[in-house]
């Protein structure tokens, strides 16, 4: 393990060398290796303070630290970031879906296992990036996905839910297939897709609401029509 600039470590493993942000390791590790966290959550809302104003980032943006070569093929809208005093998981995922800090590339990478977490930011940067070396590490490969819903469509014949997540690049959309189970006796969606609900004889009861963060459980197919899609998914308590 070795420290490459303000931001990242270089770790060393049996399939080579991974780049990691210090806001993805633990606490306890970031103070021994030096790493103030408060500092760089301000440093981050200064570098977001020079940035506003602008309602993109240019195509090929990425953090001033980085030496990754990834472009990007479409403009990303800027969020604003989150105060210092938020908490840092929240601080970082506004960072990277403000383009301030790009994802290792995929071909840096090794295919995903099913017991791994990918998070949606990740997955469009590099669909949206690399799409034969994106197809390498994810298609025909069962693993996790987390994101907060965007909206939802029901088939018309069939008990599958269209989950739609959230993403920094409206051009590239991860849509999970979701089974709604047998032993639920009817459901639907209401205000445009943004809630599902579920009912029986006597009640009525929520499944699932737009704004709402979920983990599936997702096998992908890979993209078509700027759809990342992924099938087989199971939703996690």
């Amino acid at each position: 393990m070795r420290r490459l600039d303000d931001d990242r470590l270089e770790l060393q493993h049996s399939g080579g060398r991974t780049t990691v942000f210090f806001f993805e390791v633990s606490e306890p590790l970031r103070r021994r290796l030096g790493f103030d966290t408060e500092a760089a959550l301000k440093r981050l809302t200064l570098e977001n303070s020079r940035l506003r104003g602008a309602a993109f980032l240019p195509s090929g943006a990425v953090s001033p630290t980085s030496n990754s070569v990834t472009t990007q093929a479409q403009p990303m809208t800027l969020p604003l970031l989150l105060p210092a005093a938020k908490p840092a998981a929240e601080a970082l995922q506004t960072a990277r879906w403000a383009g301030l800090i790009p994802p290792a590339p995929a071909a840096q990478l090794p295919p995903v296992t099913a017991a791994q977490e990918i998070s949606v930011w990740e997955l469009v940067n590099h669909y949206r990036s690399d799409l034969p070396t994106a197809n390498a590490r994810y298609q025909k490969r069962s693993f996790r996905i987390t994101g907060v819903v965007e909206r939802m469509e029901r088939g018309i014949v069939s008990r599958n839910v269209r989950v739609f997540l959230e993403t920094p690049d409206p051009a590239v959309r991860p849509v999970c297939e979701w089974r709604i189970d047998d032993k639920m006796p009817a459901f639907h969606t209401s205000r445009d897709g943004r809630t599902l609900i579920a009912e029986n004889n006597r009640s009525k009861w929520q499944l699932l609401e737009a704004g709402q963060t979920v983990t599936f459980e997702v096998r992908a197919a890979g993209m078509e029509d700027g759809l990342v899609e992924l099938k087989q998914a199971r939703l996690q308590p």
